[in-house]
């Protein structure tokens, strides 16, 4: 009896553990349109360029087509197509954390009530409070470890284009010049 509430306890976290959401990163803007939505006048922001350089300062105005940017006072307008990444210092919401952990915590106390309650009828009346329990302490492992969630992260990204253009000189008896090429 108690190997087969062993494996009725081992099946079920099993499949809680399957269906637990896997953790993915929060989705990118792809246009200036898209970071309208993230960020606003008056937010401080880190912006790298195409060339790699990366300036810091305060959104003045952004539209879907150039972002204005205050560094130092100083007023910077860049247009979409020179802008490759926008970050940000941002905190991930707890509730989100919270929610998860309750629901992952409340189904593996459920199972291990379930469990205990197989190999003894008396002890049903601890299936609820188990998965209270532990859905208590999955709310706050799952609030804590989004409050571990900190820092500048990127929240608009245009991969580098894949456009090549190559010039080279041609020269030879009869003609001199440039071949030009471009890959994509």
């Amino acid at each position: 009896m108690l190997i087969q509430a062993s494996r009725c306890a081992a099946t079920l976290v099993l499949l809680f553990t399957m269906a637990a959401p896997t953790v993915e990163a929060q989705t990118l803007a792809g246009s200036f349109e898209q970071l309208q939505v993230l960020v606003k006048p008056g937010d401080t922001i880190s912006v790298t360029d195409n060339t790699g350089r990366e300036v810091t300062g305060k959104v003045a105005s952004l539209s879907p087509s150039s972002l204005a940017l205050l560094v130092e006072g100083v007023r910077r307008d860049l247009p979409e197509n020179e802008v490759r990444k926008v970050r940000q210092d941002r905190q991930d919401s707890l509730a989100n954390g919270a929610k998860w952990g309750l629901g992952i915590g409340a189904g593996l106390g459920l199972a291990a009530g379930v469990a205990i309650a197989s190999g003894d009828g008396n002890a049903s009346a601890l299936i609820p409070i188990l998965a209270l329990v532990y859905g208590g302490v999955g709310a706050g492992v799952g609030a804590g470890l989004d409050a571990l969630v900190l820092g500048n992260q990127v929240i608009y990204f245009k991969p580098a284009s894949s456009a090549k253009v190559t010039v080279s000189p041609l020269v030879t008896s009869e003609r001199k010049g440039v071949v030009v090429a471009i890959g994509f």
